[in-house]
């Protein structure tokens, strides 16, 4: 599986990573992320929002096949190789690197097409791998949505891919009831936003963990939940909520530590991993083990700079001979 790994990911890197996506795709490409999708959608009047029914497990191999083939123009061995080292069981595995560009490039003959329509029609169109939104800025007929629907519909069609019937929504920003959300951001008062409940959410959870500190900073349920909540602040952040730095500052006067057992452990795990032979630390296991001792030290100096400092020069005598990026494209 890690030999898959870095195979996928050299694929990435000398096939995918070179592909000039349009502009109307998001996910799984450099600085086209959720809020960015979101943001193609601001202001908007009226959203439909669409879902692909099991998007991945639903591309078989003959898609992926045709991507290579028609798309890339590799001669069929080439295009047949690639297909097999980027599917499992015939279809397209979910979690596997290079599978959110194959579910980029699924419609690569058929899209653009439905795209143009739907801008001369005044619509904007976006699409985040299986999320799939439509907007005006002016409120839409029953009808015309009805039309717009079956298009996206007859896309899926023929790639033998169907929507997800109870994801679909259609609303306004006239009607609170329904909110207008593209990828989990709010739409209603225009730029997109977390919604207030997950706000609120946050706000508990930041009191919560600072309860959960006051009993002990060291306990493993701290670490987990210390970086879940950090990972969420960084969410409203991004989107510029105005009480994000607040939050940060908040976590970031209770930190997680490491109590006696985990500071022994990270001492033996840094011995271990420098008592690997040299001619095994060009792996990519033993650089993934290297920056795990590392980062453990980094936690383990919030308490005791000292001996985190000790080890760390111990690390850096057996430094692995070659990086990550090095490692995986040579």
């Amino acid at each position: 599986m890690q030999d898959l790994k870095i195979v996928q990911k050299r694929i990435n890197r000398a096939i995918f990573e070179k592909v000039t996506y349009p502009s109307y795709l998001y996910g799984g490409i450099a600085e086209r992320d959720y809020v960015r999708n979101a943001r193609v959608h601001a202001n908007a009047k009226s959203l439909i929002a669409l879902d692909v029914q099991d998007f991945y497990d639903s591309i078989p191999a003959d898609e992926v096949f045709s991507i290579f083939k028609f798309f890339c123009r590799f001669p069929d061995p080439v295009a047949r190789a690639l297909t097999d080292l980027t599917t499992r069981h015939g279809r397209v595995p979910q979690g596997a690197c290079t599978s959110s560009h194959i579910a980029n490039l699924v419609f690569f003959d058929t899209e653009h097409r439905i795209v143009r329509e739907l801008q001369q029609q005044g619509l904007r169109y976006s699409r985040l791998l299986d999320d799939i939104t439509i907007s005006a800025e002016k409120p839409l007929t029953r009808e015309r949505t009805s039309k717009v629907v079956h298009k996206i519909k007859l896309l899926l069609a023929n790639k033998h891919l169907k929507l997800k019937g109870n994801k679909t929504r259609v609303c306004s920003n006239s009607n609170p009831e329904v909110p207008m959300e593209v990828t989990g951001l709010w739409l209603n008062r225009g730029a997109p936003r977390v919604f207030r409940s997950e706000r609120h959410d946050i706000r508990a959870e930041v009191f919560r963990l600072e309860r959960m500190y006051e009993l002990s900073s060291s306990a493993p349920d701290y670490h987990e939940e210390h970086n879940r909540v950090s990972g969420r602040i960084s969410k409203i952040a991004y989107v510029g909520h105005f009480e994000a730095e607040r939050y940060r500052a908040k976590i970031r006067s209770i930190l997680p530590i490491y109590d006696g057992k985990e500071v022994v452990r990270t001492m033996r795990l840094a011995r271990v991993v420098c008592a690997t032979p040299i001619h095994l630390r060009g792996s990519l296991s033993y650089l993934e083990k290297w920056h795990q001792v590392n980062y453990r030290l980094g936690l383990l100096a919030r308490t005791n700079k000292g001996l985190a400092a000790k080890y760390r020069a111990l690390l850096q005598k057996c430094l692995p001979p070659v990086s990550k990026e090095e490692l995986l494209y040579g």
